[in-house]
């Protein structure tokens, strides 16, 4: 094993790997602006899924059954594949980052310095973690439109004014969201007030998994930080543990905010109609 680590690391020394990682992070990051679309597309494009959704909405709405009309059913579908195929490209940016983050850390480990240099390699570091933060929650949001497409659309009506059929029949929406749970209502609502919990429930439970990861990292950082004698590694322990307690304390506040609002769905969903998304 030792042997093998050694030729691993001749073949590809740090620097080598550090260049590799962060030419090949930045080809995926172009790849999640262009590639989702291009896969996706059918009839339906990023283009015109607003307004393949609004009129496929109106004629959902007047259906009164929860099965999707044939346009609602493209549009949806097309807004699925959209975030599957984002979500898969943001978890690839994300382990190709934390790989980079990680020979980073190593490279720097092994190059002691002054203040100084200290300091331009923290800053060296913060693209990196940037890049970190984005590909995780590009990853949460698009893991959660995959989940719940239909109601990631929603926000779609109530965006850019509305007008003829669309306005008229988002004040029933409004009335009878703002009356939920009284009887008479459409079955298209009900279907929304699921639909709208399913899409908050996904999100609070990865915010809740994240929260558990960061509070554990920042409970390992803080005692190795106790436990070590040494000034450089102690000081970067503890500023790791505080950054984990931070987007820890982040997570868990995103993850109660969205626990609380599956939890009572039909108010969400009205306060969403009403403008307050």
């Amino acid at each position: 094993m030792k042997r093998f680590d050694a030729v691993v690391r001749t073949a590809a020394p740090p620097r080598r790997q550090i260049s590799t990682l962060a030419a090949l992070a930045g080809v995926i990051l172009l790849a999640f602006f262009f590639v989702p679309g291009a896969l996706a597309r059918t009839s339906v494009s990023t283009a015109n899924v607003s307004r393949s959704f609004r009129r496929g909405f109106v004629a959902y709405w007047q259906s009164g059954s929860q099965d999707f009309p044939p346009q609602l059913e493209t549009t949806v579908a097309f807004w699925f594949r959209f975030h599957l195929v984002k979500a898969g490209v943001s978890a690839l940016l994300l382990a190709v980052t934390v790989a980079l983050g990680v020979v980073l850390w190593r490279y720097f480990r092994q190059r002691p310095g002054g203040r100084s240099a200290r300091l331009r390699r923290g800053l060296s570091c913060v693209p990196v973690g940037v890049l970190g933060l984005f590909a995780l929650a590009a990853l949460m949001a698009n893991v959660q439109g995959a989940a719940a497409p239909f109601a990631s659309l929603l926000p779609m009506l109530t965006t850019g004014g509305a007008d003829g059929e669309l306005a008229a029949t988002l004040t029933q929406v409004r009335q009878q969201a703002n009356a939920h749970p009284s009887s008479g209502h459409s079955p298209v609502l009900a279907f929304m007030v699921r639909e709208f919990a399913v899409y908050h429930a996904v999100l609070a439970t990865m915010a809740g998994v994240i929260t558990c990861v960061l509070a554990g990292t920042g409970i390992m950082l803080w005692n190795r930080s106790r436990a070590s004698a040494n000034g450089q590694p102690k000081h970067a322990a503890k500023t790791g543990a505080a950054v984990s307690a931070l987007w820890a304390t982040i997570a868990l506040v995103i993850a109660f905010s969205n626990a609380v609002n599956a939890a009572n769905s039909p108010q969400a969903l009205a306060r969403l109609f009403a403008g307050n998304w």
